[in-house]
């Protein structure tokens, strides 16, 4: 399978392109730019550049857009429709028609398009995965020692909402945020409470105050507790089972989230199932709550 690239274009970005560049190893086949700039990356890591996206879509199974897809939105549809699969990194700046527009073209072209939700292939979820039945409550934590802009909020809320999504399997009936605004373009705090048509509920924190960066959570059940430490790599279960407290710590392998997930978006390009191209109808509903979220927010923080 040989894989495009856009949206790197200068020496400023190489560190983002090494990662890509090393998730993609070998498939990574070509970059589209035309800024000279991207020269000395395309010479050190032996990848061909192209002028021109039309030859690029012509030589590719799938093309990966990095960074904002606003400024490449027509690259992708014309890239759909020579039937190339997408991987997107930042749809925050696209508006929900365009969204469902690319879905469309998609569909039709029989092409997956996948957006990037890192957190769905943590090794850490991963492994405690199959110890969930149905969490009646999930905590998601995320601190940050820099101070977030709006965009940057609608692409965390995007990843907790599918997240939440993939282990509810229900639908958001309600919602609530409450934010604490450090001034007109920044929040000390946001949080967000969301409840569930099946009865349960997922609460949302990010804090802009902090040290350092962190990310935990936990899962509430009957009769579990699962807490997942992302930062340490670290999960354990805390259960009520047979008349006593028992708890598990789980072994966590050491492999790379981006890594596991763009395997599985190469492995599922490549075993395409018709009926399963897109999810469309439900991540377009979350796309379109997390902006309505995002609005929220901002309009909390005016006037400061």
């Amino acid at each position: 399978m040989k894989i495009g690239l856009i949206g790197i274009n200068n020496l400023s970005q190489e560190e983002h392109f090494k990662n890509i560049s090393q998730a993609l190893q070998k498939k990574l086949h070509g970059i589209f730019s035309h800024s000279d700039e991207i020269l000395p990356i395309s010479s050190s890591y032996n990848v061909k550049i192209y002028k021109s996206t039309g030859d690029l879509f012509d030589h590719v199974d799938a093309v990966y857009f990095a960074n904002s897809l606003k400024p490449n939105f027509d690259f992708a549809l014309n890239a759909l429709k020579k039937s190339c699969h997408l991987f997107v990194e930042d749809v925050s700046e696209l508006k929900i028609e365009e969204m469902k527009h690319l879905y469309k073209v998609a569909f039709e072209a029989r092409s997956k398009m996948q957006l990037k939700l890192t957190k769905m292939f943590s090794p850490e979820f991963i492994e405690v995965r199959d110890s969930l039945t149905k969490p009646k409550l999930i905590e998601i934590n995320r601190s940050f020692s820099k101070l977030m802009r709006f965009d940057d909020y609608f692409t965390e809320i995007l990843n907790s909402l599918y997240f939440s999504y993939k282990n509810m399997r229900s639908s958001v009936k309600k919602y609530s945020t409450q934010a604490l605004p450090l001034d007109n373009n920044h929040f000390s705090l946001v949080h967000l409470r969301l409840e569930y048509d099946n009865g349960a509920i997922v609460n949302i924190k990010f804090s802009n105050i902090s040290t350092e960066n962190s990310s935990n959570l936990y899962f509430y059940e009957n009769d579990r507790v699962i807490y997942i430490n992302f930062d340490d790599h670290y999960a354990n279960k805390v259960q009520f089972l047979e008349g006593q407290i028992t708890r598990r710590e789980f072994n966590i392998p050491k492999e790379n989230a981006f890594h596991t997930e763009m395997d599985h978006f190469i492995n599922s390009c490549q075993n395409l199932d018709f009926q399963n191209l897109t999810e469309s109808p439900t991540i377009l509903k979350i796309i379109q709550l997390s902006h309505e979220i995002k609005e929220k927010l901002i309009h909390s923080s005016q006037p400061f």
